[in-house]
């Protein structure tokens, strides 16, 4: 019994001293200040933070690493997201946070309210395919393409698991919308009804058989010299990516795509046209 009762002891404090190693660095004010002060780098003092934030929780009560949380006010399912592990490392977590919530207000949990719901993050592990075993935020984060394939070809009968793929979907075309908003350079040109002349490269060319004509259209999107961005659903004649035109048209409409101004047109006459890649080719520059 004495055996049994030594080999139990010394279970206990191996356990004990597995646990410090593991346990977080819990911050100083210092530090907690100083990286608050990193995050609030800019966000404007007027975000309404009825638009929701992230959260950082530094308690690590459940795991050695600090998380990432998403807070939606708005959300019609829970308000709390975990999204993922960060690091172990204080400072490497707020960069990686910042760099996931890009203009959106991130916070500082320091006293681990966000940690008791860990455990109902592990309902989003996922359990097939090539991220088994991480959960959706983690390929949220690692990979938010998939989150767009599993939305369209998840056919599991888990209907929490559905609510999540959608969410995180969402989020993804959330972060990136707020991504174009502070990157693109693109102005919307002219007025509605105006007839513009332009020169811009095309980026983006999709061709299909009208249904109306059964002719050939060409659905292209351009952008100029300036960044200012375009679309046609027919520029009017054979076109391919990477071609350079010079077109007269006129302004059909001003749209905003996931945070990028558009100018789209219509009445596409083409006066020039030149493919830069094909000159090089050619000349073998």
């Amino acid at each position: 019994m004495k055996g049994i009762k030594k080999v139990k002891i010394q279970k206990y404090n191996q356990f004990n001293e597995a646990k410090k190693m593991t346990s977080l660095h819990q911050p100083t004010d210092a530090e907690i200040q100083e990286a608050d002060e990193y995050l609030a780098k800019g966000i404007g003092s007027d975000w309404d933070y009825k638009n929701g934030h992230f959260i950082i929780d530094i308690t690590g009560k459940y795991n050695v690493y600090y998380t990432l949380w998403k807070f939606n006010p708005k959300s019609i399912y829970n308000t709390t997201h975990f999204i993922t592990n960060l690091s172990t490392d204080f400072m490497t977590a707020v960069q990686k946070a910042k760099k996931t919530a890009g203009r959106v207000p991130v916070i500082i949990d320091k006293f681990g309210t966000q940690a008791g719901m860990f455990q109902a993050a592990k309902a989003e592990l996922i359990t097939f395919g090539k991220y088994r075993g991480k959960t959706l935020g983690d390929v949220f984060v690692e990979d938010p393409q998939y989150i767009l394939w599993l939305s369209k070809n998840y056919n599991g009968k888990n209907q929490d698991r559905k609510e999540k793929i959608e969410y995180y979907k969402n989020l993804y075309f959330e972060t990136l919308t707020k991504k174009n908003v502070e990157e693109s350079k693109s102005e919307f040109i002219g007025k509605i009804g105006d007839k513009i002349i332009i020169k811009a490269k095309i980026y983006d060319v999709r061709s299909e058989v009208s249904n109306f004509t059964s002719k050939m259209q060409y659905k292209c999107k351009l952008v100029d010299d300036a960044g200012n961005k375009y679309m046609t659903y027919n520029i009017g004649q054979p076109v391919k990516k990477d071609d350079e035109v010079k077109m007269t048209a006129k302004v059909k409409d001003h749209t905003e795509r996931l945070g990028v101004k558009f100018t789209l047109l219509y009445y596409c006459k083409i006066t020039s046209l030149a493919n830069l890649k094909d000159d090089m080719d050619k000349y073998n520059l």
